[in-house]
């Protein structure tokens, strides 16, 4: 990678307004894949349903359809209009989730979140191939640390305002409420936000890129190294931060006797306010450290990265094991700030080894396994852990267990730093 100086060139006001356009429409997604979390106890009890049943709906029937659409979302990133597709997708997710509101029983929610889980696939690779050309490796992972503030602020706005709904009105207004801000922000981003030239910040793509089938594509990425450790390493982190997420309203329900209202502000607190807070810092600050060191390192943002997800592990195993209130809080707090920090740090580090042409395809594959077993399978172990180990203290030893699919992803960054670092430091093959 080149050097970089100590202050990035300036870039000009037109990125940081493209930035905050595609902010907006990544907290319409986070808001429509976290309102299932915050009402699944309600849906439970008016359907009758299982905790296998409520991770099915939480987890697979969202993540199995997400994934069969990854791939060929991110094939027409790499060569679409991706403004046109990033519209789109909003508009049918945001409508998808809306139309949940009509559910009358356990299969019809599947389909409505099947539908929700494949327009949303759309959203992360078309959205961070944007922010990649339109920001240089010395602002990016600060760029996707903001851009991951949706993360955090959707899940907020659907746990409090949702909350709220839920408490007055009812959970089929919720999903309504969560699908209308996308509805009317779809034409907004298609009318201002304008395609930039792929590539602009990165030089031009090896020719061959343009011209290979899918499998060579994907053989190529897994040759660089450290990308397949990173993109394992999400995966796993996925299953255990995105099915903690799911279930705390429920593990603060049952096990502290919380009411849905108060349990949807704390959550939004700590994996929304926090959390968002977490993610900014940590792309902020690996950027710093970076450019004070002789510009964008991968194996040292990888490196940084991998401490992120092994402290969460252990505040999350820290939050469902002590009965305290006050301790318990404190580490539910300390888990949220740390969530999503890793977010741009390694998303960073896999835009920039990917290059302009595979960037796309590798954040879909990206989503594609932290989908399809992060948030599937990851989800559904917390429901069927819950259902084998029976009374209030069940989803508690769901959420232990998921932590530990965090913590095998910060092993898994430490293995992709060392590769990248044995390969010269660049991650190029």
């Amino acid at each position: 990678m080149r050097a970089l100086s100590d202050k990035p060139a300036a870039i000009g006001h037109y990125p940081w307004y493209v930035l905050g356009i595609l902010t907006l429409a990544q907290t319409c997604h986070g808001i429509d894949r976290a309102i299932i979390g915050l009402v699944l106890a309600p849906v439970g009890h008016e359907f009758a349903l299982s905790d296998g049943q409520l991770g099915i709906l939480a987890g697979f029937a969202y993540g199995i359809f997400f994934a069969l659409a990854a791939l060929p979302f991110g094939v027409a990133v790499d060569s679409w209009n991706r403004r046109n597709l990033m519209a789109a997708a909003l508009t049918l997710w945001s409508g998808a989730t809306a139309l949940c509101s009509l559910a009358t029983g356990f299969w019809t929610l599947v389909i409505g979140r099947a539908a929700v889980g494949t327009a949303e696939a759309g959203g992360s690779p078309t959205g961070m191939s944007l922010l990649s050309d339109y920001f240089g490796e010395d602002r990016r992972a600060t760029a996707i640390g903001i851009w991951y503030l949706s993360s955090g602020i959707g899940l907020a706005i659907a746990f409090i305002v949702g909350g709220a709904i839920v408490q007055s009105a009812g959970w089929r207004w919720a999903f309504v409420a969560a699908g209308v801000p996308g509805l009317l922000l779809a034409p907004l981003l298609l009318l201002t936000v304008r395609e930039p030239v792929r590539g602009a910040h990165d030089g031009p793509a090896p020719q061959q890129e343009e011209t290979l089938t899918l499998l060579q594509r994907i053989r190529l990425l897994a040759a660089r190294p450290g990308l397949l450790y990173c993109i394992f390493a999400i995966v796993l982190i996925a299953a255990g931060i995105y099915g903690m997420s799911t279930w705390l309203t429920t593990f603060l329900i049952r096990v502290h006797g919380m009411p849905i209202a108060k349990a949807g502000i704390l959550i939004a607190i700590a994996y929304g306010g926090l959390g968002s807070l977490g993610g900014f810092l940590a792309g902020w600050v690996i950027d710093l450290v970076n450019r004070r060191r002789g510009g964008f390192d991968p194996a040292r943002t990888s490196l940084f990265g991998a401490v992120i997800p092994l402290l969460t592990a252990v505040t999350g195993v820290g939050t469902v094991l002590f009965h305290d209130v006050d301790l318990m809080l404190a580490l539910l707090m300390a888990c949220g700030f740390l969530s999503a920090s890793y977010n741009g740090p390694i998303y960073a580090v896999i835009v920039t080894i990917a290059g302009p042409r595979l960037r796309g395809l590798a954040v879909s594959l990206v989503q594609l396994g932290a989908n399809l077993i992060g948030v599937g399978a990851g989800t559904y172990l917390i429901g069927v852990v819950s259902d084998f180990v029976g009374g209030t203290a069940g989803v508690a030893w769901g959420i232990g267990t998921a932590m530990l699919f965090t913590f095998a992803g910060g092993i898994l960054l430490l293995l992709a730093s060392r590769a990248i670092r044995r390969a010269g430091g660049s991650g190029e093959a």
